[in-house]
């Protein structure tokens, strides 16, 4: 693991003039890449177990995201009036969801009914499948940040990634052109969470361009390079990183005392953010040992409540 010293970027600044605000997700591509990047990064891994457990989700999730019923998506009064007031155009905080994320749920539970798993994932399943309409809207509210009440950790993860298709689904299918910045600032602008993560591209016109990534609904939004993904400070940035995992970092700020990781495609061009941030687990427990706080949770591996 390096150790905190001068601010240096370790891949020069791309020379694009005018880089894209925003790459939505590409449905055709999303949840199966993310999924053989889970396989391969589970081979020898010791966290194996999990990686492909989280990699058969994701197989999951691109088995049902063409089959979901029509969803909505807002209008054009809609969009003008979220530009006005600088908002995300399908906020996860108060966007009413349709049904379709709940018919999302059902066939990512049908599609893993039959796989060998976890008893307590074995369980969530179970139970989420008995679950009413308007209860599972309320485990849907806790795995949001809507609801602070504590709630079942297994389950959340099945409804987080059924969450993830709905709101990916509504993403692809949105204009570019109508997607603007948000405040506060760093936030999603199609669904206002918070970075998961950022990369470094190294392919084409993207050569040295960084985004942010967001792990609800994929969406990447363009961020300038040796900046803090939390608070937008320019101060007090470092990088940290385990040798055999060169193309991870986790950018630090001294003002804020939080991380993100940023992922390097220089490095390694099969890199997905997602599945690259839950192989680095050792790394956050490094980071973290050090002093700093994770800015934004990855879905998968919240801690359960005490």
């Amino acid at each position: 693991m390096t150790v905190p010293g001068a601010v240096v970027d370790p891949i020069d600044i791309g020379n694009v003039a005018q880089p894209p605000f925003v790459r939505l997700p590409d449905l055709t591509a999303l949840f199966e890449r993310r999924a053989a990047r889970l396989e391969a990064l589970s081979r020898g891994h010791p966290m194996a177990d999990y990686l492909r457990f989280v990699g058969a989700l994701a197989r999951a999730q691109a088995a049902v995201v063409h089959r979901l019923p029509a969803g909505a998506l807002p209008g054009p009064e809609q969009i003008d009036f979220f530009h006005e007031h600088k908002l995300p155009l399908v906020d996860r905080l108060t966007w009413r969801r349709d049904s379709s994320w709940q018919a999302a749920l059902d066939g990512i539970l049908d599609h893993l009914a039959p796989l060998t798993m976890p008893d307590p994932a074995r369980s969530a399943l179970d139970a989420l499948k008995r679950l009413g309409p308007d209860r599972r809207e309320g485990t849907a509210d806790r795995a949001l940040g809507i609801d602070p009440a504590p709630g079942d950790a297994a389950q959340a993860c099945f409804v987080s990634a059924a969450l993830q298709v709905y709101w990916a689904r509504m993403a692809g299918l949105l204009d570019p052109q109508t997607v603007r910045a948000v405040e506060p600032a760093g936030s999603c602008p199609v669904c206002g969470s918070p970075a998961v993560a950022s990369v470094v591209y190294a392919e084409g016109s993207l050569q040295g361009v960084r985004f942010l990534c967001c792990p609800l609904c994929a969406s990447e939004w363009h961020c300038v390079r040796i900046k803090c993904a939390n608070c937008q400070s320019t101060k007090g940035i470092a990088y940290q990183h385990i040798a055999e995992q060169p193309a991870v970092k986790a950018e630090t700020c001294d003002e804020c005392r939080t991380y993100t990781k940023i992922l390097y495609r220089e490095k390694d061009a099969e890199s997905e953010v997602f599945a690259d941030d839950l192989a680095t687990l050792g790394l956050d427990v490094l980071v973290s040992e050090a002093g700093w706080a994770r800015a934004t949770p990855n879905p998968f591996l919240v801690p359960a409540p005490d």
